[in-house]
């Protein structure tokens, strides 16, 4: 037995995919990206797993996607 928000995911009222630049849906907690310094809206879960990775020393512990995208793009 499943959950029908499981069976349609794009039913889910709540859904965001992703970071945002708005606040929107469970995106509610706020987060600069390590290369640009642009202001994004997240989800609880990814902001604790940024907290955590500071609390660790690491230098860029968020990356948008614009940002990733483009050091993929640039290790080819």
């Amino acid at each position: 037995m499943r959950l029908r928000s499981t069976l349609n995911p794009e039913e889910q009222s709540n859904l965001v995919e992703g970071p945002t630049k708005y606040r929107k849906g469970p995106n509610q907690s706020e987060l600069a990206c390590g290369i640009c310094n642009e202001t994004y809206y997240v989800n609880e879960v990814t902001f604790k797993q940024a907290i955590r990775a500071m609390e660790q020393g690491l230098d860029n512990p968020f990356c948008c996607d614009q940002c990733e995208a483009e050091y993929e793009e640039m290790s080819h």
